[in-house]
């Protein structure tokens, strides 16, 4: 079974450096962010589990979710 994102909210650092967070209906998250503007730290990619999220961007993940997915993002960030 493919798992299906149910959140993703983007966010830029200084205007200029990615910090993306996908929430999968599995409880899965990937972190795409870009840690400084050289070749080397652009486009990093890390997963995560909702255990390991801050209160911050589990609310970022909320608020960007849509109103039909808002209770299965609440239930799966256990908020």
């Amino acid at each position: 079974m493919d798992k299906k994102a149910i959140s993703v909210s983007h966010k830029m650092k200084g205007g200029v450096l990615d910090d993306d967070y996908t929430l999968y209906d599995d409880g899965t998250i990937l972190h795409e962010y870009d840690k400084h503007t050289y070749p080397d730290g652009r486009n990093l990619k890390e997963s995560f589990t909702v255990a390991d999220l801050s209160d911050e961007v589990k609310q970022r993940l909320l608020e960007a979710t849509s109103d039909e997915d808002k209770e299965l993002v609440r239930k799966t960030l256990n908020l």
